[in-house]
């Protein structure tokens, strides 16, 4: 993932929400409000990043979109012009 700013460290503290650990993180290093996001743990760190869409995920995403399909393709009426 690229990053187009830079932000200095921020320091907090983990804390539970609920029964989920959670942290605060700072309104500048917010994502964008409803962005689906991807956590990974790699060792010691935590990765919290943006789900992507990939090439791969077409196929599903076709299907999602036949399960609102009702119909055949709307036929139209072709208009007579008079280009003279």
């Amino acid at each position: 993932m690229t990053h187009t700013t830079a932000h200095q460290p921020f320091v907090t503290r983990q804390f539970m929400a609920g029964n989920s650990p959670a942290v605060r993180i700072p309104a500048n290093m917010a994502f964008p409000p409803k962005t689906e996001l991807v956590v990974v743990r790699e060792g010691d760190r935590i990765i919290v990043e943006p789900k992507e869409k990939k090439l791969g995920d077409i196929p599903k995403l076709l299907h999602a979109l036949n399960e609102n399909f009702v119909g055949g393709r709307p036929e139209f009426d072709e208009t007579e012009r008079d280009w003279l």
